[in-house]
């Protein structure tokens, strides 16, 4: 096991630096100031009298590491990416790549911002004000003297300027949907009758846009009960996979308003409040949920008419709306660029040949989003972030109901830990007997609905009850690794999970069965009721390569007693003689089983023991060697990945921190962590192996690792950000957590850490 080291924040601090502090401010009575006490590696501590000033001084803190990035941002929510940077080029509204034209059409015709902007007013005052603060505070720092020197990636750029709240509200409607909507910005925007002329940059009919982020983007989240933990509290093992570049950056901080919430963890950029993190009595994370956020809706056209369709036998005309989006051309000029997007009574109308939805002279597909006007995110993180225990913060999540895509792990101080997914997902009653699903009910794709019967119409009804939501309590212990919600341990089991929130009785990710393997092992050795804040780190941190646990006995079989080997393939199982089944930066081996593994995980009939419910670690399992095909196709499979490292004139048993690594000014910083394929716990998600390694430009995997729990009355948090507080190159924020991951050192940070900077920041008036 590796040894996992925890630094005391305050040492080696000597490049850091801070801006200067605004104290000099005495015509301003104390209630107007907001103090941002800097802890160490650009941690900041908001303290404010109001919500405003929260979020002042969080829009404030944030700017000074991520301006550029944040602008950048509001440049896209706002669709105007083409009028900077050119149609053609590349956004990213989600998790998967479109055109900037698209995603300027995506934005501004999928939402209605004069009715988000309307309800967070009417509804949701408070939400509000930390919206309207956090973009008084982003304006604050960009007026600033130093803010040039601190956005060196955006210095002059023409669309550097102040932000609005409705900048920052179109933020937050952006990440609500990132699991519905934006999966389909370019089917929306590209959508076209059958009788229109064909667009110039319609993709409808061309592969699916990738998904850079595809079996990286998810989570492990544990939470350790009073049964088993030594100080007999809780302990919570967050640790989100999210990218290292972009607008879903999280950033640390501390957020206090005296006598009304005091809460430290980190939140996703642009967002007013900590998503994952603890307060005085609960510590929470987050993983992304198995729950249908969406359906689609199979329109019925009337002959001859392809925008009108029929429901309950009565034919509906399609809302036609202009959306206008400014291009910026190859000759410098500014042009205006008119498509028609269009709606129906189910949501918008979209067209993806590839995933079988298609526009001709007899149906059409909409698009029903439970996610699109949720203006409760901002509402439920609050409650989140007030809770007093793990069941308070379950009452919480059922009282708002706010959470857009994600399930939720807590555990609070007298050792009661939770596993719910409280997330919204649409009220569908998924079973065979629902003659409203077309397609999809038996779990092999989203849900196609009938779109001709107005019983089958879920968009206006509220989200599925809570009530009906899977949920437990307990004292030993809970995770989740992204597979439905179902199954919470070894042995726990939920009955009756919807569905349409996750299919039951499936077989587990390698990530889950890694999971239940590392913490069975973990408690073993800890005889059950000793488990200390540093063992639960382990059971993330140690980097085992569960598909080694389940190939390599076999694998060490095959290449023992395999006749007519070739050269290629006694060279791989040499190699991998001599892998300790990890994958550590120091790993030899690692990179060789993972190429191997790529292929051969999809050799058909590749297991001899099928999949039991009442064994989730080990089944499917055992490699068929027997079989003469299996044992061919493995052995086909090892000689193809000694080729591919050859010809990119790599070792077979070259070292994982060779080819895994962030660019960063100080040079390269290698990477821990494994694929999602491979079950390795501390995901590290890169691009393809190349010359110079696996591609680093989107690096996606465990971002903001925390392990909290309470000694002496008090939480206390062993945690890193994996990439850093800021996303500007030039700023010792942007690497200087990088290193420390590298070597598995997370920063002990207690509750009340002093601070080394303090500012003292006037908040504008109403």
């Amino acid at each position: 096991m590796r040894k996992i080291r925890v630094w005391a924040a305050g040492i080696a601090l000597g490049c850091l630096s801070f801006p200067p502090s605004n104290s000099g401010m005495a015509a301003e009575s104390a209630s107007d100031h907001v103090t941002v006490a800097w802890m160490p590696h650009g941690i900041p501590h908001i303290t404010a009298k109001d919500f405003r000033g929260l979020g002042f001084g969080t829009g404030y803190a944030y700017a000074r590491y991520n301006a550029c990035l944040l602008l950048d941002t509001v440049i896209t929510v706002n669709g105007e990416r083409s009028r900077y940077f050119g149609a053609d080029g590349e956004a990213t509204p989600g998790f998967q790549t479109v055109s900037n034209l698209d995603s300027d059409m995506f934005f501004r015709g999928y939402f209605d911002p004069n009715a988000l902007e309307s309800d967070y007013r009417k509804h949701h005052a408070q939400a509000w004000q930390l919206i309207s603060g956090y973009a008084a505070g982003v304006n604050s720092f960009l007026g600033s003297a130093n803010a040039a020197d601190q956005m060196a990636s955006c210095k002059g750029k023409p669309w550097v300027h102040p932000v609005t709240p409705r900048d920052i509200m179109m933020v937050i409607a952006q990440k609500s949907v990132l699991t519905s909507g934006s999966a389909f910005a370019g089917a929306f925007a590209s959508a076209s009758p059958p009788d229109a002329p064909p667009r110039a940059s319609d993709r409808s009919a061309a592969p699916e846009p990738a998904d850079k982020h595809v079996g990286s983007v998810g989570s492990n989240a544990y939470a350790f009960g009073s049964d088993v933990t030594q100080a007999h509290t809780g302990i919570l093992v967050g640790n989100p996979h999210f990218p290292w570049n972009g607008p879903n950056r999280f950033f640390e901080l501390r957020q206090t308003i005296p006598g009304q919430i005091d809460v430290r963890g980190a939140a996703l950029g642009g967002f007013p409040l900590v998503n994952i993190g603890y307060n005085n009595d609960v510590a929470w994370s987050h993983t992304v949920s198995t729950g249908q956020r969406f359906t689609i809706f199979r329109l019925a056209l009337v002959p001859g008419h392809p925008d009108q369709y029929l429901v309950d036998g009565k034919a509906e005309t399609m809302d036609r709306r202009s959306v206008t989006v400014p291009v910026l051309t190859s000759a410098g000029a500014v042009v205006p660029q008119t498509r028609t997007v269009f709606w129906t009574r189910f949501g918008a109308v979209v067209v993806a040949k590839g995933r079988g939805l298609q526009w001709d002279d007899k149906q059409a597909f909409a698009l029903g989003d439970s996610e699109r006007n949720n203006t409760r995110l901002i509402d439920q993180w609050l409650r989140i972030g007030t809770a007093t225990s793990s069941s308070d913060l379950l009452a919480g999540l059922k009282e708002v109901h706010g959470l857009p895509w994600v399930n939720t792990v807590a555990a609070d101080r007298s050792g009661t830990i939770l596993m719910a997914d409280e997330s919204i997902v649409p009220a569908v009653t998924v079973s065979p007997e629902n003659h409203c699903i077309l397609r999809g009910a038996a779990g092999g794709g989203p849900l196609v609905m009938d779109g001709s019967h107005s019983a089958c119409d879920w968009t206006t009804a509220p989200p599925l009850s809570t009530d009906l939501m899977p949920a437990v309590l307990r004292k030993d212990y809970v995770f989740n690794s992204n597979d439905p919600a179902w199954a919470f341990n070894k042995n726990g089991r939920m009955a009756n999970v919807p569905p349409i929130v996750g299919m039951m009785g499936k077989p587990l990710r390698p990530r889950s069965r890694m999971s239940i393997l590392a913490v069975e092992d973990r408690l073993k050795a800890d005889h059950h009721s000793a488990l200390t804040p540093d063992d639960a780190a382990s059971v993330v941190l140690d980097d085992r390569n569960y598909a080694a646990t389940l190939v390599q006995p076999a694998l060490a079989a095959l290449c023992h007693g395999a006749e007519q080997r070739t050269i290629d393939q006694d060279g791989a199982c040499d190699a991998l003689k001599k892998w300790d089944s990890r994958d550590t930066p120091q790993s030899e081996g690692a990179v060789l089983f993972r190429e191997f593994w790529q292929k051969a995980r999809n050799i058909p009939d590749l297991w001899s023991v099928a999949f039991t419910p009442n064994d989730l670690a080990d089944t499917p399992g055992t490699l068929a060697v027997s079989n003469p095909s299996v044992r061919q196709a493995l052995l086909d499979a090892l000689g193809a990945a000694t080729q591919k490292l050859q010809s990119l004139h790599f070792p077979l048993s070259v070292p994982l921190a060779a080819v895994q690594y962030r660019e960063t000014p100080r040079g390269k910083v290698a990477v821990p962590g494994g694929r999602e394929f491979e079950g390795t716990l501390n995901i590290a998600g890169f691009g393809a192996l190349g010359v110079d390694g696996y591609g680093h430009a989107d690096i996606v995997g465990t971002s903001y690792l925390q392990v909290v729990s309470w000694e002496k009355g008090l939480p206390e948090a062993r945690a890193i950000l994996t990439y850093g507080q800021s996303g500007e190159t030039n700023l010792p924020e942007y690497d200087d957590q990088t290193e420390l991951y590298a070597r598995s050192q997370l920063l002990r940070q207690p509750f009340d850490q002093p601070a080394i900077s303090t500012e003292h920041l006037q908040v504008p008036s109403y």
